[in-house]
């Protein structure tokens, strides 16, 4: 349970840690160092890699492609795709999608592109799978889930209805969180509406996928026993009005 959820930040206990560190050190002994060094019988290699700026390749690429010289933006790509890989380190991996990206625009099939990923219908558990493991390796996003689910719970603590617009919601993997939190509040929940919007699916059901994710909070909700109601939406964010996320 998230039951320091209405706290304040947790006290600097640096006394303490302090103390435990002194008494640390008298017990530290130094490891005994292993002997380093190339083994008998080895050869230095004398080939060395070649160090490429893909970052600065990639923006000039985007650069030409705003100039509108095709040109050299493929000469660009040309290069990019000769040091970036799907299967290479994190700098090679990143620079393999932003060359096919750059490449769909030159070629003007982006939006197919586009297409073609959206109609792939993920599920749920693949999408977690991932959020985890993404969270795992950075935990950046984790940081400002807990500040943004803190500040909304000090400014709604009064509060009897919590109304949240959630532009990009996807699996709303944020709100588990907050809803544990206000299960919590003293004299019961308040009433929690969220309004997720989303990108429209492909096909004969575009809010498909937002709906989905309101019905597995809605459940969440149920276990916690909050009050809940969620708005999907389905649209271009750039269509969104404030009429669409229906009052509270």
């Amino acid at each position: 349970m998230n039951s320091g959820f209405y706290n304040e930040s947790p006290a600097c206990h640096w006394e303490e840690s302090s103390d435990n560190e002194g008494k640390n050190k008298q017990h530290y002994r130094k490891p005994i160092e292993s002997k380093r060094g190339r083994p008998r019988g080895s050869k230095v290699s004398g080939t060395k890699k070649e160090v490429i700026d893909l970052r600065s390749l990639l923006t000039r690429c985007a650069q030409a492609m705003a100039d509108n010289n095709t040109a050299t933006a493929n000469e660009f790509l040309k290069q990019i795709r000769q040091y970036s890989s799907p299967y290479g380190n994190a700098t090679e991996r990143l620079a393999h999608c932003f060359a096919n990206a750059l490449e769909a625009r030159v070629a003007g099939t982006g939006s197919a592109l586009y297409t073609a990923l959206t109609s792939r219908r993920i599920p749920a558990a693949e999408s977690l799978k991932a959020y985890q493991t993404y969270v795992a390796a950075c935990p950046f996003k984790r940081m400002s889930n807990i500040f943004a689910n803190k500040s909304i719970g000090r400014l709604t603590r009064e509060a009897t209805r919590i109304h949240i617009n959630d532009f990009g919601i996807l699996c709303g993997f944020q709100w588990p969180c907050l809803i544990q939190g206000i299960s919590l509040r003293l004299g019961g929940s308040p009433l929690l509406r969220i309004t997720g919007i989303d990108f429209p699916l492909p096909g004969f059901r575009p809010a498909d996928g937002v709906e989905q994710t309101g019905r597995h909070l809605m459940n969440y909700c149920k276990r916690f026993n909050v009050p809940f109601e969620c708005n999907a939406i389905a649209k271009k964010w750039d269509t969104i009005r404030e009429k669409n996320s229906g009052g509270m």
